[in-house]
Parts: structure tokens; sequence; C-alpha cells
């Protein structure tokens, strides 16, 4: 399956030989680069890839960051229009984050002084982390995660601060996103926005129909931080991590190369006590998710795990399938995010049992009232249900647009 050999040991069935381009953007995109990697990124170099459909390519992974880091590598061998074209996006991306990082700074010591217990997750705190450098992880938003009794507190903090709901309606009993004492949460978290700042609070890590299965109050229980800019932020402790990081690509097909990437920079980088690890996924439901994640960072990215665990994913047809399609879909160009139908196969494919499958697939978050419907009427959460008459007429309206492209 690999794109790119790592080993000496025989290889899986690959699929089409990659272009030139794919490859170097994938050796480019490695969290951390060998003396055996910078030479084989020379000899690539030297081939006269298409630069357009590089940085393209790149800027839609959402690496360009890596990509203009490792190209520096063989400056001579590559064109000054492209090397100067990745650094201003390069430099754009850090101006950006290094925003991005100082207002996390305020947001978690104004959180701290109230009392509201925050966990900041992928954005700033995983680049310090995973990648040693804020520049090098493209992000366009603050990710933090909060008690549900925290909720309400923390999102009028965040409106003192000049934030408001992207959403045009009321927050009323915030029962959008805590769900009502009948009905699932209309939405995962709120998205709030200030200028072209983009902050997101979230109770859970997951969705309501595709379960992370690691509660908040355990996650803060075993949290680790992280220094930020010279500053320490809680975090997701180094296997939580690992488990979040395969489950967000698992939910979106990982039709992004940087969320491979940073699987691959959190296990290269954290002590990983594996088995600690194998049995949280298993008790959250993980298991095949993070197989996925594993075998994707060590087949294109190299990174070395344990005979046990390859072993592991060899034992495990379908994760392998899983891993293939990710590969298999690579060399189509510029990445596309994938249409509903397409994502929820994939990860009705990654469940770790079948019968995961008939929960997942009756709590289906369009199966049930949105933010469509609240938005017609907001209604406290313990009038919810009121919404359920409406939403087949929502699907309805929905598949008419679908068909007429209206």
């Amino acid at each position: 399956m690999s794109l790119v050999s790592t080993t000496s040991a025989p290889a899986a069935p690959t699929p089409a030989v990659p272009s030139r381009e794919l490859e170097l953007l994938v050796r480019c995109a490695r969290p951390t680069v060998t003396d055996r990697d910078a030479a084989q990124i020379r000899t690539l170099l030297e081939e006269n890839p298409s630069w357009d459909r590089l940085v393209e390519t790149g800027a839609g992974h959402g690496v360009v960051p890596l990509l203009h880091r490792r190209l520096q590598l063989a400056p001579e061998c590559v064109p000054s229009s492209v090397l100067e074209t990745l650094r201003t996006r390069s430099r754009a991306v850090e101006v950006r984050n290094l925003q991005y990082a100082r207002e996390l700074h305020q947001i978690a010591e104004a959180f701290e002084t109230e009392g509201v217990r925050s966990i900041p997750f992928k954005g700033p705190v995983l680049a310090a982390y995973a990648y040693g450098d804020l520049s090098l992880r493209e992000f366009g938003d603050l990710d933090v995660l909060v008690h549900e009794r925290d909720l309400t507190a923390a999102v009028d903090l965040l409106e003192e601060r000049g934030y408001g709901w992207i959403c045009d309606a009321p927050r009323l009993d915030d029962a959008a996103v805590l769900g009502g004492p009948f009905t699932m949460p209309l939405v995962s978290e709120y998205q709030l926005r200030r200028d072209d700042t983009e902050v997101e609070i979230r109770c859970r890590v997951g969705e309501s129909d595709l379960p992370f299965g690691i509660d908040f109050e355990t996650l803060w229980e075993r949290r680790d931080t992280v220094s930020v800019g010279g500053i320490d932020l809680p975090a997701l402790d180094p296997a939580d991590r690992v488990l979040m990081l395969a489950y967000h690509g698992t939910k979106h097909r990982w039709h992004l190369l940087k969320w491979t990437s940073d699987v691959a920079a959190a296990i290269d980088r954290s002590p990983l006590e594996w088995e600690t690890l194998f049995s949280r996924s298993r008790n959250a439901g993980l298991e095949r998710r993070l197989l996925v994640g594993i075998e994707l960072s060590r087949s294109l990215f190299g990174v070395d795990v344990p005979d046990r665990v390859e072993r592991r994913i060899r034992n495990d047809d379908r994760a392998e399938a899983l891993a293939d399609d990710v590969v298999d879909r690579l060399d189509s160009g510029v990445p596309t995010r994938p249409t509903p139908t397409k994502r929820i196969v994939y990860n009705a494919k990654a469940v770790d049992s079948p019968t995961e499958l008939p929960r997942m697939l009756l709590r289906r978050q369009r199966l049930h009232p949105s933010l469509f419907e609240y938005g017609l009427h907001p209604l406290p959460g313990r009038l919810h249900p009121l919404y359920y008459p409406l939403v087949p007429i929502r699907l309805v309206g929905e598949q008419f647009i679908r068909i007429t492209g209206q």
C-alpha cells in the first residue's frame, strides 16, 4: 500500500504508481525528515516535477509550511518563483497562527479565572506539541473542549470578548449544543466569530452519530500540559491525543494529508504506552479507527511501530482496506471534501462492532432536529421534540434541491 518504500520487508500490494508530485509531497509532509528522506527529496526535485501541481496540491492538503520547509533542503533545485510563493504563504500561516496562539492564551486565562475547565485541542496546541513549531501546522480556528456544566459560562465569556454565534438565532438555554431532556444536540459545537477569528466550543470530541467514547471528565483527569508560545496550557494526554486524531481523520475520510501527518507526528513525539493506547481504544470503540490512522502514518510517512502493533493491523482486513482506500484516492489531484453519503459509508466500515451500526444510523444528525428547524422558531430544549414533524419537510426540500440543482 505504501507510496514510499520505508523498509526492506515485503511490501503490501500497492496502488498505481503515484505521480512524482504526490511522492514528493508525501516525503515533504513527513513531520520529521531523515538524511535518506532529504536525499530522496533532492532526487525527486531533480526530475523537474510540475511545480504548479505540487504547490496547488500541497495547499489543498494543508501542508504548505511543511512543503516550504522541506524544499529548502535543496533550494537550488527549485525555481525561485516557487520558493517565493511558498514563503509568502507560509509566512501568512505563521502570522495567523501566532495571532491565534495569543488569543488562545487570553481565552484560557479568562476561563481559568472564572473556574471554567477547558482543554484546547488541535490548533496551536497540536502544532506546538506534534510539530514543535507553531508555524508548521495550518489551522483556521481554535477548538476548545469544556465540561457541559461550563458551556454557558464559557460562551458568555467569549461574548464579553466580542464573539458572536455564527448562527443568526438566539442562544436560549444552550440546548442547541447540550441537547434537550428528550432530544439530541442540534449541533456539535458553538461556532463563534469575532472579526476574522473563529472559536469552536464543544462539550464532546465526537459527534452525536459518531461518538468518541471518552467523556470530558475522563479526559480532564488524565490531561497533559503543552507549552504554546512559552505558556503552559491544558491538553489531551498523549494516548488520548492519538485517539482523537485517528477519530477525526476517519470522520472526514482522511481526505487531507495533514491529518495523517498529525497522527505520525503525535506518535513520533509521544512516549506512547501501546497497550494503554489500545486498551483505551477498545473501551471507547475506536480500535479500528486507530489502526487505520497508524497504518496510514506507517505506510505513508514511515513511522516505526512495534511488531505487535503491525500484526494487529494485518489481522484486521477492514482496517487495511480503509487505509488502502485513502492511499488510492491521494493521487486524484487537489483533494475534495467527501459527500455526506461517502463519509457515512466510510465511517460505517470503521466501526469496531456490527452492533454499532444501527445506533450510528439511527442517530444520524440529519434525521433529527437541526439548526434549520431551530432557526425557523427557536424553542427551549424541553420543547425540541416539537421540531420532529418538520424534519421530513426539510429532508424532502434537501432532496428537491439536490435533484433540481437549485
